[in-house]
């Protein structure tokens, strides 16, 4: 069993209170730690955003040399692709490889003439002549003529 007991000598009367020292606003200390704490890590921040940075443009600057080496490289193969072609285009290799599939040169061209008569009545009977030649009779001299004769009065 607990039992509550109040000595006398915790309790002052009211007069020894005012005795005690007052309560006085202490102005605060200088925290320079704080600000050396802060200080330094801004400078660690600042550092670190810098080497950030240069690690990025090393690695844009590998991205960039890879990407001339393959233009490089590409225009090297379409070079190569395009002397293989002319190559295979060359009038002496097409040659070659009409005779292997067993093609001979023609000996000579012959040219057999039409005459118009002929022309004219094979194309009449298939039924296909041409709108232009049906229509246009005359030639331009003809029309010449004609607007001289009314401007000046005589061909």
């Amino acid at each position: 069993m607990a039992v509550a007991v109040k000595f006398p000598a915790g309790l002052a009367p009211r007069e020894d209170r005012d005795i005690r020292p007052k309560l006085v606003l202490v102005p605060q200390t200088e925290r320079r730690y704080v600000r050396v704490f802060t200080v330094m890590a801004l400078v660690v921040t600042v550092m670190f955003c810098i080497v950030s940075l240069r690690a990025h443009m090393a690695q844009q600057e590998m991205r960039l040399d890879k990407l001339n080496y393959d233009i490089t490289r590409a225009r090297a193969h379409f070079e190569t692709l395009r002397a293989e072609r002319a190559n295979l285009q060359s009038p002496g290799q097409l040659m070659n490889q009409a005779s292997l599939m067993g093609l001979v040169p023609s000996l000579g061209i012959h040219m057999v003439g039409i005459p118009a008569a002929v022309a004219a009545e094979v194309a009449a009977t298939v039924g296909k002549v041409d709108s232009d030649v049906v229509a246009h009779t005359e030639s331009p001299l003809d029309e010449f003529g004609r607007m001289k004769a009314a401007v000046v009065g005589s061909p």
